[in-house]
């Protein structure tokens, strides 16, 4: 009993100190402005001041190949609009983020794809095992047996293929990492 006395009390005396030494926002605030008033930075950097402490940034050395060659004719506006930015920012390597974000783009459209299509072949073998064993005819069920096989080929196929497109897909990010690309351009 004494000690849940003491903690009370305790308590108490805690909770009135706490609000006899706290400020109240008006008197922050009337604080912060008087702060503010004393500050006088009278100066304002225009961008001609600006421009004497730009540092140029890096450009890439995968584009001065390309800078060199002459475009094709009618190739020219779809080239230009291809051409890396050149105040985008670039990795060790020199590619800048958008070789990155499309490059991570394309590899994962084709897990994607090779995922969807291999859903698309698992329903088709299923519905070939049904017709299968629906039809009483021996030689149509031999047909029926045949695109089976092929479907099971399809599978398989399709399996190997999307295992090499994830393993891409990791070594990519394993080489953007290395290469210092950012982790925002390859999400």
């Amino acid at each position: 009993m004494k000690r849940l006395a003491v903690l009370l009390q305790t308590t108490l005396f805690i909770a009135t100190a706490s609000v006899a030494y706290s400020q109240s926002l008006a008197d922050i605030a009337n604080k912060e402005k008087e702060r503010r008033g004393q500050v006088q930075n009278e100066k304002v950097i225009t961008g001609e001041e600006a421009a004497k402490y730009h540092m140029p940034t890096a450009t890439p050395a995968v584009a001065e190949p390309a800078a060199k060659e002459e475009p094709a004719p009618g190739t020219g506006a779809a080239a230009d609009a291809e051409a890396p930015d050149p105040d985008e920012p670039v990795d060790f390597q020199g590619r800048p983020e958008s070789y990155w974000r499309k490059t991570m783009t394309e590899a994962r459209k084709k897990v994607a794809d090779l995922e969807l299509e291999a859903n698309a072949i698992v329903v088709k073998i299923s519905e070939l095992q049904t017709k299968f064993y629906n039809i009483d005819d021996g030689f149509q069920r031999e047909d029926v047996g045949r695109e089976i096989n092929k479907a099971f080929y399809e599978q398989d196929k399709n399996k190997e293929e999307l295992a090499n497109a994830k393993d891409i897909l990791l070594e990519l990010e394993k080489e953007a990492r290395k290469s210092g690309a950012l982790p925002g351009w390859i999400r």
